[in-house]
């Protein structure tokens, strides 16, 4: 007998992300500001055929394709977070993920796994789509992956946008959408490569949950800055303020590199950048042994940058912010 999920086929993508400020202190409780990008993530989940129809996949059975293919077991977890809640049997289906978010690097990669995998569970179970729900399932999901995650990572990749988000407590958890555009003035932003941090953000979070403890007073501190230069970047974007928006951006990396979570690779980098007139600041986890991932560079005219870049050996890309966040592509 052939079950009702049979050849249905869903393609659900979602973007990456970034922090624009308020990592690590947005674990204590602060807001922080993030956007989705322009690089995203496709799932396309396919039901596979009745189990005694041919040879191939068994009941329950998950065939996974993934590109670049190192998310299998999380993308297994998503799909059971997605089946447990849904009180669903684990159906025989076939899931081929691509991604243009390179893993590891602060771009919001186990996210947007999360939220596309849930997503295309979701809908393929339930022709519905509903992101509120999606969202929750999302978080569930990316604690496996960060163990105490604030849940910025998740609401950005399924809301998309600008997100001002904020974890009060675990279960009170509030954003506000930002509906604006990044001013044509201030549509400078840009991606370097400084290479995959060896630490991954749960250990980065361990750690500055471990300071944090020995040096509250401190922390509190930086946190509190830190909250500042949030605010006054979601101004500067929203009035087309360059000025204070690099001044932000130069004072809430100060704060990342006071609390530990920047390696000393990247500190000269980043002050050249800041003497060219531009800003820099790490992104998400941060490192500290050896590479951050990716740095946020803000500068309104890139070439004059490009001299130190090549200094440096890091390669530069333009990014979007501001980006859609989940989407069905194909039903």
């Amino acid at each position: 007998m052939l079950l009702s999920w049979i050849m249905k086929k869903v393609t659900v993508s979602a973007p990456g992300k970034i922090h624009l400020m308020g990592e690590h202190a947005v674990v204590y409780g602060k807001p922080a500001l993030l956007s989705a990008i322009n690089k995203r993530l496709i799932v396309t989940i396919e039901g596979s055929k009745a189990v005694n129809s041919r040879p191939g996949l068994e009941a329950g059975e998950i065939q996974i394709r993934t590109i670049p293919q190192e998310a299998d077991s999380y993308i297994r977890h998503a799909i059971n977070v997605a089946c447990r809640s849904l009180r669903k049997e684990l159906p025989s289906i076939q899931i081929l993920v691509k991604t243009d978010i390179p893993p590891g690097f602060h771009l919001g990669s186990s996210a947007a796994i999360a939220v596309a995998t849930v997503g295309a569970m979701y809908y393929f179970f339930t022709k519905k789509w509903d992101l509120e729900k999606i969202n929750a399932l999302s978080y569930e999901v990316e604690k496996k992956m960060h163990g105490n995650p604030s849940g910025g990572d998740n609401t950005t990749v399924t809301y998309g946008g600008f997100i001002l988000y904020q974890k009060k407590s675990e279960s009170e958890k509030v954003f506000k959408r930002l509906f604006f555009s990044v001013p044509q003035l201030l549509n400078h932003f840009y991606l370097i490569n400084t290479g995959r941090p060896k630490e991954n953000t749960g250990e980065m979070v361990n750690m500055v949950s471990k300071k944090f403890k020995l040096q509250t007073s401190k922390y509190n501190e930086l946190f509190n800055t830190n909250e500042k230069q949030v605010k006054r970047i979601v101004d500067a974007l929203h009035n087309g303020d360059e000025e204070t928006l690099v001044d932000a951006i130069r004072k809430g990396e100060q704060t990342l590199e006071d609390m530990g979570v920047v390696s000393d690779k990247v500190k000269p980098l980043i002050r050249e950048i800041e003497k060219a007139g531009g800003a820099a600041k790490i992104l998400g986890g941060g490192g500290i042994s050896d590479g951050v991932g990716f740095l946020l560079c803000y500068h309104h005219n890139v070439k004059s940058i490009q001299p130190i870049l090549k200094q440096y050996g890091y390669a530069i890309q333009k990014v979007i912010l501001g980006e859609e966040g989940v989407r069905i592509e194909t039903k």
